[in-house]
């Protein structure tokens, strides 16, 4: 196993990808785009260790995430996915997978509308088919953004809780017993700059109109989220999953908007049961079966 990161630049904006290369390469490799918080040599190093040993693994820290540029909400999703593209060419793996958490998620949705060959499949979670924020969800990101500006500490870690975890930040039981503790303590610890981008995601152009798009790709695209997902809801993942050709979706059991935190190891799992082409078969999770993809779609 090697690894390497490969700086790049797209418009000016600096950023970089960091490959995680296994001995035996013969399984096509994957691309993480992963959330806000996310960082391009930590976040996906467990679910590295799920994944095939025989598939390289590059995540990607986009501009205005990690450690790369700041990127001001004038750069869209559509910016960030020529960014994203940009990546994937330099590498030039003759096929690959694309995996797309949170914002990461609505990175990789654009790249859908922007499609290059050799792409094998799409997994896709805490994500929403648009527009996003929604109102409700907005202004309660605001009033943790106001709350952060007057150095109300108590009131950003509540309303960040909430809208992260769901129920589960409501219950003292439960969240003693899950990771909500240690959220609230990194969401604490944050670095002005860091917080600084999350108030540029809050504001940038998720949803972009007016830019040209190709036919979305035939290939799968595995949509889930968690069941308490309050940021993007079950409703929204499933009508997400629903506008692919080959889309399909699943609701997480005992989830909120964090299922890689609240549930790392099932995450994990559902990815790469994804990956292997194994969806009606992932761990703590509800498929939608035909029926229910019928009556939802009329």
């Amino acid at each position: 196993m090697s690894e390497e990161t490969v700086s790049l630049s797209h418009e000016g904006f600096r950023y970089s990808c960091r490959i995680n290369r296994r001995p035996d390469g013969s399984d096509p490799p994957v691309f993480l785009f992963g959330g806000a918080l996310h960082r391009n040599h930590g976040w996906a190093r467990r679910l590295e260790k799920v994944l095939t040993s025989q598939r390289a693994v590059v995540t990607v820290d986009l501009p205005g995430f990690g450690a790369a540029d700041p990127a001001p909400p004038s750069c869209d999703a559509s910016f960030l996915a020529q960014a994203a593209w940009r990546a994937v060419e330099y590498l030039r793996f003759s096929q690959y997978d694309l995996v797309g958490q949170c914002l990461g998620g609505f990175v990789v949705q654009q790249m859908l509308h922007q499609p290059r060959p050799g792409l094998r499949s799409v997994v896709l979670s805490g994500v929403s088919a648009g527009p996003w924020p929604s109102p409700q969800v907005r202004a309660q990101l605001q009033n943790a953004e106001v709350a952060s500006d007057s150095g109300d500490q108590a009131t950003l870690l509540d309303v960040a809780s909430h809208l992260f975890f769901g129920s589960a930040a409501g219950s003292e039981e439960r969240a003693g017993q899950s990771s909500v503790p240690l959220f609230r303590d990194r969401i604490s610890a944050l670095e002005p700059g860091v917080l600084e981008d999350l108030r540029n995601h809050l504001y940038r152009d998720w949803f972009p109109s007016g830019h040209a798009t190709l036919p979305l790709p035939d290939v799968p695209v595995h949509v889930f989220t968690g069941v308490n997902d309050i940021l993007t809801p079950p409703s929204d993942a499933r009508r997400l999953a629903m506008s692919y050709p080959r889309g399909r979706f699943a609701v997480v059991e005992d989830a909120g908007h964090m299922i890689h935190v609240e549930l790392p190891d099932e995450y994990g799992r559902i990815v790469a049961a994804c990956l292997s082409g194994g969806f009606g078969a992932i761990p703590h999770a509800r498929v939608l079966d035909a029926s229910e993809r019928l009556a939802e779609s009329t």
